[in-house]
């Protein structure tokens, strides 16, 4: 099996990379700005000619796609996907999506909507929901919509949110989290994993990767602390307060 990964040099994308180079299967990696592995090559993605020729050149029997861009993805949506998915053709495209809804536990069939531009973080999601829509036309897709990553990858690196609650514990400052809000969380060497079996298996579709039941930011921060044996004095609850918008006539809850 040849896999092309667009964006090895993320979290996720390293930790995919490394699981199928020790797997014996060959793969070529790309980073843009960050270079953790010598055997990545550099590619923009918005140097459009560039990732198509990739494609056209390298000729591999499954692309994955990692790449995360939060001011950009709706451009990555409107431009460079279209011409992407014409070179993918029918080969497998795995794409890393993200959550389309609030809800805290997704279905696969939960209906995305487009964030306001009053939303936090609006561009990267209604991005990634109108890629969506791009890929889904192709003949054989798998949209992964995972949970929040955490964990530590083949790197020996830690996700972000670790990192920032280390931070509290070896500073003794206090680190207020709500108990209140729920959300969806994977481990990403499950989430690797997971996209990687997805190479080989002919499903179509959207598929949601997370564990099995939602946890709240107090919850999984405690949590993180057992898992890695640090103290958690630092960690207080908090009850976040709520507003609810009308949003095309449906009514959402979006954090105040």
């Amino acid at each position: 099996m040849k896999v092309l990964i667009l964006g090895a040099s993320g979290f996720l994308g390293g930790t995919i990379y490394s699981k199928i180079k020790n797997s014996g299967n060959e793969v070529l990696g790309t980073y843009s700005k960050n270079n953790k592995n010598r055997d990545y090559i550099k590619l923009d993605v918005f140097e459009i000619s560039s990732l198509t020729a990739l494609v056209t050149e390298y000729k591999p029997d499954v692309i994955i796609w990692t790449v995360m861009n939060h001011e950009r993805e709706e451009e990555i949506a409107e431009k460079v996907m279209p011409a992407l998915c014409d070179a993918v053709g029918s080969k497998r495209f795995i794409f890393v999506s993200t959550s389309v809804a609030y809800e805290k536990n997704m279905s696969e069939s939960v209906e995305p909507f487009l964030r306001t531009e009053e939303s936090y973080n609006h561009h990267y999601f209604n991005g990634k929901i109108k890629s969506e829509q791009v890929i889904s036309k192709l003949p054989n897709y798998c949209i992964v919509r995972p949970g929040s990553i955490y964990g530590i990858d083949p790197f020996g690196e830690m996700d972000n949110r670790s990192l920032a609650l280390k931070k509290h514990v070896d500073s003794g400052e206090i680190y207020i989290r709500a108990n209140n809000i729920e959300f969806s969380i994977v481990d990403v060497n499950e989430l690797a994993d997971a996209i990687i079996e997805l190479t080989t298996n002919d499903y179509v579709g959207i598929l949601n990767v997370s564990e099995e039941k939602p946890v709240s930011h107090y919850a999984f921060n405690k949590a993180l602390c057992r898992k890695y044996g640090w103290d958690d004095s630092c960690i207080v609850a908090n009850e976040e307060k709520r507003k609810h918008i009308l949003f095309r006539q449906q009514l959402k809850e979006t954090n105040s």
